[in-house]
């Protein structure tokens, strides 16, 4: 039994699974080969109907091993042997697993999908580049939530209070504005991480967060130019998925000039990459951030 990602077959030292043998005879009976498989779970991950998780899974996959094929350049019918291509048995498993089992066991780059490195990397990969790390503050936050606990309405909203009495102490004994900057930005990412396993149907966590984003941009409004700053706030408005920042869009479009220069060309960089990975959802809000600050300069 081959659930998928075991080894089929190894080329110049790069490796293809079972997943990629069913991948590929599939692209033999697509008249655009691939790219119409990667475009068909395009359109699934996009869809409400069906499991856009599953579906992002695949097309990661697929995307994976198109790279994998441009490095040891070799076609699928190049990769496949004339037993391979020509097999209806291997069609027919193929077309089971990929479009109706998949993916049940998963590999790497199911689980490491594009999307997945963007959120993680929009929560806290620039925190290093910051005066003070909000990493300072990240493990008291979450001490007073858990990591794990899961809370009902009337439990979010005891959950809420006491986060938000952790920030005002610990910005109480804040020595700086970098400091409390620090703060506000780990509260904001302690708070999204914890949006799967609250019930805020009254939004109580989410005025929590309100609270902090209206704080931090007012800090970061005076402190663009620093490394990573602005970086991070638009990684994190396009990274984050649950409508929680609200104030981005005002902050951008009153940017000094300088800083509005910069935050076009972090833009740029972002923009690029994410139509490099196909995160259609995440382009549209990088560009309607990009509008934003150039909206002022005409």
């Amino acid at each position: 039994m081959r659930y998928g990602p075991e080894t089929w077959r190894e080329i110049d030292g790069v490796v293809f699974c079972h997943w990629d043998w069913w991948l590929l005879r599939l692209a033999l009976a697509e008249p655009r080969g691939l790219d119409a498989i990667a475009r068909e779970f395009r359109a699934r991950a996009a869809s409400r109907r069906v499991s856009g998780e599953a579906a992002e899974a695949m097309l990661a996959q697929v995307l994976d091993l198109r790279a994998r094929l441009a490095r040891v350049a070799r076609t699928p019918e190049e990769v496949l042997d004339a037993e391979e291509r020509a097999s209806g048995w291997l069609l027919k498993k193929a077309w089971k697993r990929v479009w109706h089992d998949g993916p049940n066991r998963r590999t790497e780059a199911m689980r490491n999908t594009p999307l997945r490195r963007l959120e993680a990397h929009a929560l806290g990969g620039n925190w290093a580049r910051f005066p003070v790390s909000p990493a300072r503050f990240e493990p008291e936050l979450r001490r007073v939530v858990g990591d794990h606990a899961c809370y009902e309405h009337r439990a979010t909203d005891v959950a809420a209070r006491l986060l938000e009495g952790q920030i005002d102490r610990l910005g109480a004994m804040a020595a700086s504005d970098l400091e409390r900057l620090a703060l506000h930005r780990a509260a904001m990412t302690v708070i999204i991480e914890m949006m799967d396993r609250v019930d805020d149907s009254l939004a109580y966590m989410s005025e929590v967060f309100a609270a902090s984003e209206r704080a931090y941009l007012a800090l970061a409004r005076d402190h663009a130019e620093l490394d990573g700053i602005l970086r991070d706030l638009l990684e994190l408005a396009v990274g984050e998925d649950y409508a929680l920042l609200r104030g981005v869009g005002d902050f951008l479009g009153m940017l000094q000039e300088e800083h509005a220069n910069l935050a076009v060309r972090e833009l740029s960089g972002i923009i690029a990459e994410l139509r490099r990975e196909c995160l259609d959802d995440q382009l549209a809000r990088a560009l309607t951030l990009r509008k934003a600050v150039l909206a002022p300069w005409g």
